[in-house]
Parts: C-alpha cells; sequence; structure tokens
C-alpha cells in the first residue's frame, strides 16, 4: 500500500508541476475564460501549493514513520507553516505598505528589503503546501485485536467446578 501511495503521489506531483509549467499555454488553449489577472494569480499559487502538498506527502511515505493514534498533526503545520502563511497574508501589499509608512516613515531600504521578501509568493505558497503535506501521517499496520475465549453455555471450566473443602 505504502508503495502505490509513492508512486500516485509521485505521479501527481509531476502532473501539477506539468500544470504550473504550462499553465499559461493551457490558459490560451480555453481561450483565457475571461478571468481576471488575480484570478489567474491565486489559480497558479493554488497549483504550488498542491504540488508543495504532494512533496510533503511523498516526504512522510518515505519517512516510514511510527504512528499509532494521530492522523494529522497540527503541531507540525503550526511549526512549519505559520512563516509562509504569514508571508503569504503579507504580500498582498496594502497592509505592508501601511505598516512600513506608519511605523517606519518610509524608509527607502526597509521598503525594499519588505518588497522583496514578500513578493516570492511562489516560494511562500510551496513552502505552506509542503507543511500541509508533511503534517499529515500514515498508519499503515492495522488494528491489533484481541482474541478472547467465549465459552459455550453447556461446556464448564475446570477451574470453577472445583469445590473447597470448607
Amino acid at each position: 500500500m505504502r508503495i502505490f501511495l509513492i508512486v500516485f503521489s509521485f505521479i501527481n506531483t509531476v502532473f501539477y508541476v506539468f500544470i504550473y509549467s504550462y499553465f499559461d499555454n493551457i490558459l490560451e488553449l480555453f481561450g483565457g475564460m475571461g478571468l481576471s489577472l488575480v484570478a489567474v494569480n491565486y489559480i497558479k499559487l493554488l497549483a504550488l501549493l498542491i504540488v508543495g502538498f504532494c512533496i510533503g506527502v511523498n516526504v512522510m511515505l518515505i519517512l516510514r514513520l511510527k504512528i499509532k493514534r494521530n492522523l494529522f498533526s497540527f503541531r507540525n503545520l503550526i511549526i512549519i507553516g505559520i512563516i509562509p502563511f504569514i508571508c503569504l497574508i503579507l504580500s498582498e501589499g496594502t497592509i505592508t505598505s501601511f505598516i512600513i509608512t506608519k511605523f517606519f516613515n518610509s524608509s527607502e531600504k526597509l521598503s525594499e528589503m519588505v518588497f522583496y521578501l514578500f513578493s516570492r509568493q511562489t516560494i511562500w505558497s510551496l513552502w505552506l503546501g509542503f507543511a500541509i503535506g508533511s503534517s499529515i501521517r500514515f498508519s499503515f499496520f492495522g488494528r491489533k485485536y484481541k482474541h478472547l475465549v467465549v465459552e459455550k453455555p453447556g461446556q464448564v471450566n475446570s477451574e470453577s467446578t472445583k469445590v473447597s473443602d470448607t
């Protein structure tokens, strides 16, 4: 089962990388579909998020962790995914430009640094997808059932027939 999931997830990863790589050509095939530039950008980022998710799932499948109960690690998601999530939220520019002008008096060096840091939406969406994918835990060993012996109604247990001498 693990090998099947690794192969399937790897094929999905390659498929979504191709979708992202040829996104403009695919969009031209469908005639642009009347989408705005913002919608096209969000669809591209969603494809990158899925690619990162598939890569994270591949890593978790290859690691072969022995997980018994938890199928999703929120702790891992928060630790690995908080930075890219915040950077994706701040990458749109209005909040960031407000903070720079209000608190740092429109410093040119700081504005350029923040622009180059937050303008890399592809990196942040890949990182967030990887964080989500690596937070999934797989459990491949089955349930362990306890075998209980049930006595038949007509059968008498040998220990229960012993009578004390008192």
